[in-house]
């Protein structure tokens, strides 16, 4: 079996997409899995000058798509989070970003979270929200994957209930290896995949420490919390056709890592799935 082995590009830090196209091929991987929006969370702070976002005119959006062509680098997706959705100014923010997505990368999955609804009145409209954004997403060939993120989608029975509320056929999941212990005390991204893997349409390869807040995000292997083998058997089993996209967000209060460490991390990671079937 032939696996789309990519990188999301917040890997290479504030050094942005250009960098991570640049240097995409030093790491074995192939593909990129494209932010188009900028990153303010935890140990990862990315510009959003660092990524080529929806904004973009017509002559940046071509020349990034060249920029990609002559690095040989591929794109499995792209990451069109970060709005919020209990807004119509977020709905349509991520709107416009999918159809972005479509126009210049010819993309066929799309990554968002699924937000953090505090009451069930937002819950409400969150839903309403993703079921627009799964038909924009169905209209430009796409499928929207929901992140393993807090709230609607941080364990299995949350992702099983928001999709049987969101009921659209374009709206599935993106599943998160590293965020199930991040939010979840007590739970394996082993155990949770099980339950949901035939929803699965992009996986984001991601290791810790198995322990709950834990910012600890190495090289793939370094961690010890994620049996990598059992993820890939689990999606075997259902034919899974996605990518396998490695996310490394860096180890809570280390200074920046570099490029050479960024690229070194990665290789290692491609690596370490090698090791395990991939």
């Amino acid at each position: 079996m032939t696996r789309i082995l990519s990188c999301f590009s917040n890997s290479f830090g504030p050094l942005g997409v250009w960098t991570a196209a640049e240097n995409l091929r030093a790491t074995g991987l192939t593909h990129l899995e494209l932010a188009l929006r900028g990153h303010n969370f935890g140990g990862l702070i990315i510009p959003e000058e660092s990524v080529v976002t929806e904004k973009a005119d017509d002559a940046t959006a071509q020349k990034f798509v060249e920029h990609l062509a002559a690095n040989q680098a591929g794109v499995s997706g792209c990451n069109v989070g970060g709005a919020n959705l209990l807004t119509e100014e977020g709905l349509a923010i991520t709107c416009n970003r999918i159809k972005f997505a479509a126009k210049w990368f010819q993309v066929k999955i799309c990554v968002t979270g699924a937000g953090q609804p505090t009451s069930p009145e937002e819950w409400t409209v969150i839903s309403k929200n993703l079921n627009t954004i799964g038909k924009t997403a169905a209209d430009c060939g796409i499928t929207l994957a929901l992140e393993t993120h807090k709230g609607p989608t941080q364990n299995a029975a949350a992702m099983l209930r928001t999709l049987e509320s969101v009921n659209h056929p374009s709206v599935l999941l993106n599943f998160d290896t590293g965020n199930i212990a991040y939010y979840n005390e007590g739970m394996t991204p082993m155990d949770e995949l099980k339950k949901v893997a035939p929803l699965v349409v992009n996986v984001h390869v991601k290791d810790n420490r198995g322990r709950l807040e834990d910012w600890y995000f190495p090289a793939l292997g370094e961690g010890g919390a994620v049996d990598f083998t059992s993820i890939r058997e689990t999606l075997d089993a259902q034919n899974y056709q996605g990518a396998y996209t490695v996310e490394l967000e860096g180890i809570g209060g280390e200074p920046e890592p570099g490029l050479e460490e960024r690229v070194n991390r990665l290789r290692k990671s491609y690596e370490w799935l090698e090791t395990c079937g991939y």
